[in-house]
């Protein structure tokens, strides 16, 4: 039996045989996309002088490789972990993560929900950072990101993403310096396949 899978969205059916993709991985592209856009040109001090916010899909970049020699005297490329010139390019930074996605039941309303995370991270080791506020760039990247979310007309996010309240966020409650980080919560509500009627 031949049918046409369709989704449930905010102004009606969305055929999902065009060009639909994954739900959650059209999300999450579609955040990155928009928070790229809106820190554009925003910078905060750095170790190299100011440096723009970057906006990263689910992980950091992967660390350096270093060369390293075996008991064969043969070199080998190999990641070591971060170094500091690594932390210094990847920071300030907005790590966007893709968490659970639930789908409802038949007929409920919020037919599939998905989470996702922000993870806000600066580098604050300059010399005159040791009074720990970093904190404060943290602060206002994570406003910078609540103000665009919540002043979305309708909420709703590229037709097809409904933001669900409470929109939560806060520091991350441990000593990292010279990084800090925060994060932002959110919900996401939108529409997953319809079952065929038979």
């Amino acid at each position: 039996m031949n049918y046409k899978p369709y989704m449930r969205v905010t102004n009606g059916l969305w055929s999902l045989d065009k060009g639909a993709g994954m739900i959650e991985l059209n999300l999450l592209d579609a955040l990155v996309s928009r928070l790229t856009e809106k820190f554009r040109g925003y910078e905060l001090k750095s170790k190299n002088g100011l440096q723009e916010v970057k906006i990263l899909a689910q992980y950091l970049p992967k660390p350096s490789a270093v060369s390293v020699k075996t008991d064969e005297e043969d070199e080998s490329i190999e990641p070591q972990g971060y170094t500091v010139t690594d932390i210094e390019s990847i920071f300030p930074c907005v790590i966007v993560k893709l968490g659970e996605a639930v789908d409802k039941e038949e007929g409920a309303l919020d037919q599939a929900r998905i989470n996702v995370q922000f993870i806000v991270g600066i580098y604050d080791g300059s010399s005159t950072a040791r009074d720990c506020q970093g904190y404060r760039d943290v602060y206002n990247i994570i406003e910078v990101i609540r103000q665009d979310l919540l002043t979305m007309p309708c909420r709703i996010l590229n037709d097809r993403y409904r933001l669900e309240m409470p929109f939560t966020s806060g520091l991350v409650d441990e000593d990292t310096w010279p990084l800090s980080f925060g994060y932002i919560e959110t919900v996401w509500e939108t529409g997953r396949p319809m079952m065929p009627v038979i």
